[in-house]
């Protein structure tokens, strides 16, 4: 069973002022919290909510304090990409709604996309059932991969087995997701269309057989 930070926690986002946290209600008000226990970031003192600190105490951080984050696009179920967080990279996801991690090779946070804008604005937060690895469930503001690719992962096993050509356009996506992506590629490939049409192309281009194929 996962755990949801979002549903286990009155959790809204904050605003921080030197030592002071603010949170806003429904309507929008700012109200003031007493600061509570907070962690030492390499660049300044942040003040954490005791229920996120004590929620974050049950997971099986390693022991570098680190935790695998994956993050998952909201709207198709894609998983975008793989990093590592600790204590500070979830508080800091959860406050700004960002997608952030812990870079291993220099040692500080980084916030997906904050070179590139192409955030990964978070829409919750969960854990596995044994609290070992952390799922960030969002919505990306572009592309994922350096590479321009919309994920990390667009390399198919299989298909590398068989010696096909590797396509960035490829997804990890469940079987309707899937079959959606395949449809929009035939799609675009109409235009380039040279000889017999495949089946799916015949349907995107004959209204009434797309009626009958629906019916």
């Amino acid at each position: 069973m996962t755990i949801s930070y979002a549903h286990m926690l009155r959790f809204s986002t904050s605003f921080f002022n030197g030592k002071l946290s603010f949170t806003s209600d429904n309507k929008g008000r700012r109200t003031q919290l007493l600061p509570f226990a907070s962690l030492k970031r390499p660049d300044n003192n942040i003040i954490i909510d005791p229920k996120v600190d004590s929620l974050q105490d049950g997971v099986k951080w390693d022991d570098k304090g680190l935790a695998v984050a994956i993050a998952r696009n909201v709207d198709t179920g894609a998983i975008l990409m793989q990093g590592f967080a600790n204590r500070e990279a979830v508080f800091s996801t959860l406050s700004s709604r960002k997608a952030t991690f812990f870079s291993r090779s220099l040692s500080t946070l980084w916030t997906k996309g904050e070179t590139s804008n192409n955030y990964i604005n978070i829409h919750d937060v969960f854990l596995d059932c044994d609290r070992e690895s952390i799922i960030y469930l969002g919505k990306p503001d572009g592309p994922t991969c350096h590479t321009g690719a919309e994920t990390c992962y667009y390399t198919s096993v299989f298909d590398s087995l068989k010696q096909q050509e590797i396509e960035r356009n490829r997804l990890a996506l469940s079987s309707l997701y899937s079959l959606e992506s395949t449809i929009s590629q035939r799609k675009v490939e109409l235009a380039e269309e040279n000889g017999k049409p495949s089946w799916t192309k015949r349907l995107l281009i004959n209204d009434k057989l797309l009626c009958s194929k629906i019916r």
